[in-house]
């Protein structure tokens, strides 16, 4: 939340961002997986599933894995059996995150065992998941209501309808592969994957990039530049601020095109921008590759089980310390694609 005075200069800012954006490359990369999906009642599929109906299946998804059978019980923590943790999103999508892993297959091997687990607690209750990029036959309706997702939806609406689409009707594949090898060789390697990852693997056109390329260009293009740390920063602040945090439960969106560096040099009527406001600025940026330390690559789209794992392998061959990176770094292609 913001402070009553000038807490923060634009050179704190700089290095919060910076020391945040790429660590040191890890001796076991790890790669973690956060699939997405639309949500169906099997009776009713116009009808849009709400939160009071989620939940409570979500709830009991750890219960539900020890009837799966095999041995597979679920952490008594609330994780699932591979440690992979459930969300809903704002439209009632559903979200599987998993445990990182030391490889594209291990990772692959948690996720399946996790959703067997999830797709099973849903089925009983009627309910059916679609690993699809985008709902083009329900009106977006947004069904979590928290102040973040409040403000969102009221700053995406300032600049057109695809906004509340993406929150509420796109569902995404999003691949985090920690750094390997060389930094910026992985950088730019993720860089330049991410979009023909889209390519390969995306429905044609419409779909959810589709949405994100009409969406305010300050948070969604890419990063550039190839020394990371510095552009991510600049990125950071020179994107327009989403919403202003005032207490727990209210954000206040602002609309008047205010950059984050703006804030920092000349405040606002709600006050000066703090570390946790700058940190919480960060997680409202979305370029096709995030920078957090590790690389998240947000372009493809939610896909069905035959294709899903074929697009994690291809992510993390070539964004890992490999004879595929190399190929990509030399020639910009994909090795055995067109």
């Amino acid at each position: 939340m913001p402070s009553p005075t000038r807490c923060l200069t634009a050179g704190d800012a700089l290095i919060f961002v910076r020391d945040r954006a790429v660590q040191p490359p890890a001796d076991h990369p790890l790669i973690g997986l956060e699939l997405e999906w639309l949500t169906y009642h099997e009776s009713d599929p116009a009808r849009r599933l709400t939160t009071a109906e989620l939940a409570p299946v979500l709830a009991g998804v750890a219960a539900g894995a020890a009837r799966v059978g095999s041995g597979v019980v679920a952490a008594a923590n609330g994780t699932l059996p591979a440690g992979g943790r459930i969300t809903i999103e704002p439209g009632g999508q559903v979200e599987l995150s998993s445990a990182p892993q030391p490889s594209a297959a291990e990772a692959i091997d948690a996720t399946r065992t996790d959703m067997e687990v999830l797709r099973g607690a849903l089925r009983e209750a009627g309910i059916r998941l679609q690993g699809s990029g985008l709902d083009q036959h329900r009106s977006p309706e947004r069904v979590i209501d928290t102040a973040r997702y409040r403000a969102m939806e009221a700053y995406f609406d300032a600049f057109g309808p695809e906004g509340r689409a993406m929150m509420c009707n796109s569902a995404s594949l999003q691949v985090n592969v920690d750094v390997d090898g060389e930094p910026m060789d992985a950088w730019r390697a993720a860089t330049l994957a991410a979009p023909l990852l889209a390519q390969f693997f995306n429905a044609p056109s419409p779909n959810r990039m589709d949405l994100w390329s009409r969406i305010d260009y300050t948070r969604a293009m890419p990063v550039e530049g190839f020394d990371l740390p510095s552009a991510w920063a600049a990125y950071a602040l020179e994107a327009r601020v989403m919403f202003v945090r005032v207490d727990v439960d209210e954000c206040v969106p602002i609309l008047d095109g205010l950059t984050f560096i703006g804030w920092l040099e000349h405040g606002h009527p709600l006050g000066w921008p703090t570390e946790a406001d700058l940190a919480e600025h960060l997680t409202t940026l979305f370029p096709p590759v995030r920078p957090r330390g590790w690389f998240e690559l947000r372009t493809i789209d939610a896909l069905d089980d035959a294709c899903w794992p074929r697009a994690v392998e291809l992510a993390a061959a070539l964004v890992l310390d490999g004879p595929d990176r190399k190929k990509l770094l030399e020639t910009g292609e994909v090795p055995g694609w067109r």
